[in-house]
C-alpha cells in the first residue's frame, strides 16, 4: 500500500506533459469553434500571488464546458491545474487522468473522504486545484446555496497556508452570432493553519464569496460592461462582420472596421 506523504495524502502523481500539451491545444481549438470569444477577468492581479502557496479555486457548475474552461484558466493564471471530477464520469473518460484530473466519489462517505485525502497531494506550489462545489451541474440561474463541503475539507486536511478563491463562469450572447464564454476570478484569501476547525463554517465563507463573484459577473454581463475582460481564445466573427471586412477591403464600406457588433 502506498506510503502517505507529509500532508497525509497519497503520493503525488504529476500530469503527463505531452497529454497536457495536446489537451490544451484541443480545448483551445474547440472553444474557438464554439464561441465568438473566451474571456477572463480577475479582481486581483494573479502575478502578486505567492507562487509557493497552493491555490484552491471553487467555481459554479452549470455547463458541459466548465471543466475544459477551468483547465485553460489555470494556464492563464500562471498555474498548473488539477480538477476534481465525479468518479463515475471520470471512469468514462480515463484519458483525463493523464492531465491530472482526480476522481471524487459522491456515492460513498468513506470513498469521498478517501478521494479528498488523495487530492491533498495536488495542493502544491504553482498549482491550482479546481472544485465544483455544487457537486453536479445545476441550472445556470440557480444560486449556489447548497454546496458540498469537500473544498473546506481539503483545506483542513492540508493544514498549511492555502490560497482560496471563487470563480464565476457564464456563457452569454452579447450581440454576436455565437455565444461568448466569461470567467471572473474573484478575490482570494489565505487560510492559515488552525484558523478554521469546522468545515461547515469555512464552507459558508466560501459560499458567500462564490455568490458574490457570480453576482459581480452577472451585473457586468447585464450592463454589457466587459471592457476589462481579456480574450483567452478568439473565435469566429459574426457573419455580418466577415462581410463588413470584405467590403472594407474592397472599398465598398468607409470608416473604421468595428470588430464587435453593437
Amino acid at each position: 500500500m502506498p506510503a502517505l506523504s507529509d500532508t497525509g495524502a497519497l503520493p503525488y502523481e504529476p500530469p503527463k506533459w505531452w497529454a497536457c500539451d495536446w489537451f490544451t491545444k484541443y480545448f483551445r481549438k474547440i472553444f474557438s469553434k464554439q464561441f465568438h470569444a473566451t474571456h477572463i477577468a480577475t479582481v486581483e492581479d494573479p502575478a502578486t500571488w505567492d507562487a509557493g502557496i497552493p491555490t484552491l479555486l471553487i467555481a459554479n457548475h452549470s455547463n458541459w464546458w466548465d471543466g475544459f474552461y477551468v483547465w485553460l484558466l489555470g494556464y492563464e493564471l500562471g498555474r498548473k491545474s488539477h480538477i476534481l471530477m465525479e468518479a463515475k464520469n471520470l471512469a468514462k473518460y480515463g484519458a483525463f487522468r493523464w492531465i491530472g484530473v482526480k476522481p471524487m466519489r459522491r456515492d460513498s462517505i468513506v470513498g469521498a473522504y478517501e478521494d479528498l485525502k488523495a487530492s491533498v497531494s495536488c495542493l502544491r506550489p504553482e498549482t491550482v486545484l479546481w472544485v465544483f462545489a455544487q457537486g453536479a451541474r445545476r441550472p445556470s440561474l440557480e444560486l449556489p446555496e447548497k454546496l458540498e463541503r469537500g473544498a473546506a475539507q481539503l483545506a483542513l486536511l492540508y493544514g498549511k497556508p492555502l490560497r482560496i478563491g471563487t470563480v464565476a463562469l457564464r456563457y452569454h450572447f452579447l450581440g454576436e452570432q455565437q455565444a461568448e464564454a466569461f470567467a471572473l476570478v474573484g478575490p482570494t484569501w489565505i487560510v492559515q493553519p488552525g484558523e478554521y476547525t469546522d468545515r461547515r463554517v469555512l464552507m459558508d465563507r466560501i459560499g458567500v464569496d462564490l455568490r458574490a463573484t457570480l453576482a459581480n459577473l452577472d451585473a457586468r454581463l447585464r450592463d454589457e460592461q466587459v471592457g476589462d475582460f481579456r480574450v483567452m481564445v478568439e473565435g469566429k466573427m459574426s457573419f455580418n462582420k466577415r462581410m463588413d471586412r470584405v467590403r472594407h477591403a474592397t472599398g465598398l464600406l468607409k470608416g473604421e472596421f468595428e470588430a464587435r457588433n453593437g
